[in-house]
């Protein structure tokens, strides 16, 4: 909790590469939120259900190990997490059929993008809380 007594909301990105991993938790930890760093789609599953609507942002790579993919898990967060806003992220092209509440960053991403992207959808339902850059 912090100070205020209101319960810090969190975003999960959900990358293999640790390195990659590491610099969106630093972009996002700008915004105020409690980063936390997963390497599979399971273990986002695992978090979402733990810390349920406390999750604002979820930043995700479409390539991950396991069974799920991120495109997979994106879905399967805008259906039972409708509230959590995603950011899908790849080197490859973008997917045709996102879900909704999603926003695409190509890689190499900077990490403004992510700052960007994330700041686009705290303007929308003020679930995250507004940087100036």
């Amino acid at each position: 909790m912090t100070g205020s007594g209101k319960i810090r909301m969190s975003a999960l990105i959900v990358e293999d590469d640790r390195n990659v991993s590491a610099m969106g938790a630093e972009f996002l930890g700008v915004l105020d939120l409690d980063v936390r760093q997963l390497r599979t789609a399971e273990d986002a599953i695992e978090h979402l259900q733990e810390l349920g609507g406390n999750v604002a942002v979820v930043l995700v790579d479409i390539r991950l190990p396991g069974p799920m993919d991120g495109l997979s898990l994106a879905r399967r967060v805008s259906v039972l997490w409708p509230s959590v806003s995603l950011i899908v992220t790849s080197g490859g092209p973008e997917p045709d059929d996102l879900p909704a509440r999603c926003v695409f960053v190509a890689k190499p991403w900077r990490g403004l993008d992510i700052v960007a992207a994330a700041e686009r959808f705290a303007r929308a339902d003020h679930s995250v809380h507004s940087v100036r850059l």
